[in-house]
């Protein structure tokens, strides 16, 4: 036998044979997997109301996620969002994601929505506890009253909602990579809450593809018979800042943070790790 002939066989594994490539991804198998294992974390969360506002009353799960994102590339995400509500205005939105690659990992990205300070538990241990507002609302400058039925608040919220844009940047201080993220026109959740003032509110989601980076809430708060149009935003994303501008007027920003997701408990942004 030659000498090539004998290198060719030590390298390919025989004439003939093709290099072996890995099998394809289950990826339907790996959303199911996904999807249950969001669920079950989701029901283990127990979150309650900080002491000024009822330490005792612990906040609803929504039953299903409000949003559902994915993300494949070397590795694939599988991320669905769920929200806790108090008297049907959500206090705290979260993304369970599980990843898939080499390895298979969790991850859990928590944000407060609340003007209070709620307390997220896991196997009756706290593991979230903000030490600060999550969001501060706004009032929109300039926006018409709300309208006095649900559909014409809609149509309001779904007019108010374009007029903020938000730039996303994942650079570095020698060198900016600004993005900006695009505005989903259907909010993902819509909601009320007569005991919190809130006549009707929507959450929108501002995303980087299908993954949500940052949310806006847009709420029309007050008496009834003088309600008025705020907002606030959320930070949904670490390695980078946020830029809020509505009318070419800044109205939000947020720096980025030194790790991708924050892992301070007591902050209102939080992530976990699996």
């Amino acid at each position: 036998m030659s000498a090539s002939l004998t290198l060719l066989l030590l390298l390919g594994g025989g004439l003939g044979q093709p290099p072996s490539n890995p099998p394809a991804p289950d990826t339907k198998g790996e959303e199911q997997e996904a999807r249950a294992t969001a669920k079950k974390y989701a029901g283990e969360y127990v979150v309650q109301l900080d002491e000024v506002r009822g330490k005792d009353k612990k906040l609803r799960l929504e039953p299903e996620p409000v949003f559902r994102w994915i993300l494949q590339l070397d590795r694939r995400f599988y991320g669905d969002i769920y929200v806790w509500t108090n008297d049907g205005r959500p206090e705290v939105i979260a993304s369970i994601t599980t990843v898939f690659g080499p390895t298979r990992k969790m991850e859990t990205e928590i944000h407060s929505l609340s003007t209070g300070r709620p307390v997220m538990s896991h196997d009756g241990k706290p593991i979230w506890e903000p030490v600060a507002a999550g969001v501060e609302l706004k009032r929109v400058a300039g926006a018409p009253k709300p309208g006095a039925t649900p559909a014409e608040r809609l149509r309001q919220m779904r007019t108010l909602a374009p007029e903020f844009s938000v730039v996303a940047d994942y650079g570095s201080a020698a060198k900016e990579q600004k993005e900006d993220l695009r505005l989903l026109g259907t909010p993902i959740y819509r909601y009320e809450s007569a005991s919190q003032g809130v006549a009707d509110g929507t959450l929108f989601a501002f995303s980087r593809g299908t993954d949500p980076e940052a949310f806006l809430m847009i709420e029309a708060r007050g008496k009834k018979g003088d309600l008025e149009w705020q907002f606030a935003f959320a930070r949904f994303v670490g390695h980078a800042s946020l830029r809020a501008v509505r009318a070419e007027k800044e109205v939000w920003q947020v720096d980025k943070l030194s790790l991708k997701v924050n892992t301070d408990p007591k902050q209102p942004y939080f992530g976990l790790r699996k």
